[in-house]
Order: C-alpha cells, then sequence, then structure tokens
C-alpha cells in the first residue's frame, strides 16, 4: 500500500504537500477530506489537529505506519526520505539555515497577514495593518530573491519555493479579487517577484495541484467569500 496524502482541494498548505510528492516522484494515494468535520475517525487520523495535509506511511515489518502533520514538517520528512533525488534542502548547514529562515519568514511574516487581510471584513485599522505587514513581508522576500532566477535561490527549486507558491497565488488571486490588491512593480526585488511567481505558476506539479476543477480561481475565489466576509468555517 502506498503513502496516503489527506488533503482538501482548495487548502495552500495542503498544495505545498501534495507538490513536494509529485516533485520527488513518491508514490501515493489521495484522499479527499473535509477538515472541519471533526469526526473521530478524522481526529485519530490527523492526531486530533483535523488540519490537512496529514501524511500517513504504509506499516513495514519492523513498525507500524508513521503520521506527519503540519505541512512544513511533511516537506521536511518527504525530502528526508528522499536526499539523493530532487533534494529540496541544502547538504551545507549553513545554507541550510538560510533556507530554514525563508521558511519560516513565510510562515511567520507572509501567511498569517494574508488570512488577517482577508478575514478583515470591514476597512478599518486591523485590515490595513494586515496589508502593511504583508506588504512588508512580500517585499523583504522580493528583495531576497535570486536575480538570475528562476527560483529564489537561483537554478533549483527549494524548499522555499514550494512552500510560497500556493501563497502567492491565493494573494494574487483571493486579495486580488476581494481587497483589490496588487503586488507592487517598481524595483528590482518586484520585478524578481513577478519572474518567480510566472515560473512558479508554469510549473506542472504547481498545475496538477490546482486540481481537475475547470475553474481553479474562481472555484478558489467562490470558496473563500464566507471567509472573506469575516465568517469563520
Amino acid at each position: 500500500m502506498p503513502l496516503r496524502l489527506y488533503s482538501a482541494w482548495y487548502c495552500p498548505f495542503a498544495q505545498r504537500a501534495w507538490m513536494t510528492l509529485l516533485y520527488k516522484e513518491i508514490a501515493f494515494d489521495y484522499v479527499e477530506v473535509d477538515p472541519y468535520r471533526r469526526s473521530s475517525w478524522w481526529l485519530a487520523i490527523s492526531r486530533n489537529r483535523a488540519t490537512v495535509p496529514v501524511i500517513v506511511t504504509p506499516a513495514e515489518s519492523n513498525r507500524g505506519s508513521i503520521t506527519v502533520v503540519d505541512s512544513t514538517r511533511v516537506v521536511e520528512y518527504l525530502d528526508e526520505r528522499t536526499p539523493d533525488f530532487r533534494p529540496l534542502f541544502a547538504d551545507d548547514p549553513d545554507d541550510r539555515a538560510e533556507q530554514r529562515f525563508w521558511v519560516d519568514h513565510i510562515n511567520e511574516h507572509i501567511v498569517p497577514y494574508l488570512y488577517r487581510y482577508l478575514g478583515a471584513a470591514e476597512p478599518g485599522d486591523a485590515r490595513e495593518h494586515a496589508r502593511a505587514a504583508l506588504l512588508e513581508g512580500l517585499e523583504a522576500m522580493a528583495n531576497a530573491l535570486s536575480r538570475n532566477g528562476p527560483y529564489f535561490a537561483g537554478e533549483d527549486l527549494s524548499a522555499i519555493d514550494l512552500l510560497m507558491i500556493p501563497f502567492a497565488y491565493r494573494i494574487d488571486a483571493l486579495l486580488g479579487h476581494y481587497r483589490e490588491f496588487t503586488v507592487p512593480t517598481a524595483g528590482d526585488g518586484w520585478a524578481a517577484y513577478a519572474r518567480w511567481y510566472a515560473q512558479l505558476c508554469a510549473l506542472d506539479i504547481f498545475k496538477a495541484t490546482s486540481t481537475d476543477h475547470d475553474d481553479y480561481r474562481n472555484r478558489l475565489i467562490e470558496h473563500y467569500l464566507p471567509f472573506s466576509r469575516g465568517e469563520q468555517p
């Protein structure tokens, strides 16, 4: 039995894991779930988290199956399972430390403010603070992007790219639609960001994980409408 990925079609965190499995060419079964239905079955599978992604490895003769939750931990785990094939983290500890800095930056200074900005239904200080913080986080990343590209650190795709692109796409699609937000274009950093974004959106693994819905972008916009109004799932 292959590894199982428990996912939700609209979830950027789950898309991180899904893209990694495809990129690393790891065989897996895809299981679509509604993470908000906190059934005893789902709580048991997700180690009481009720969030996606969750991966469950097949049991081996000398041990049971392994369950990994949290998208960043999943990407790290999958890379460690296949370190010699399309590595996503550097071997050198100094380079790896730098990569982890930017992984943390994405998770702490971009992702939360995307959701705070989108969820700020009414104009006001909360919305403006979220917008400013998001822009600050994005600008720091844009200024750190390789100018030789096409990926964050240069010629090779890394975990930073896979962990960021699902959220970059939602910044474009969701904030563009609901908050009329656009990423700046003036300056070398923002030009590098635009090139990076176009490159990542063109990847086959990104297209494949944008699901088989005929109009993924509009489906996402429709799905997040309640959240944009300040409603929680």
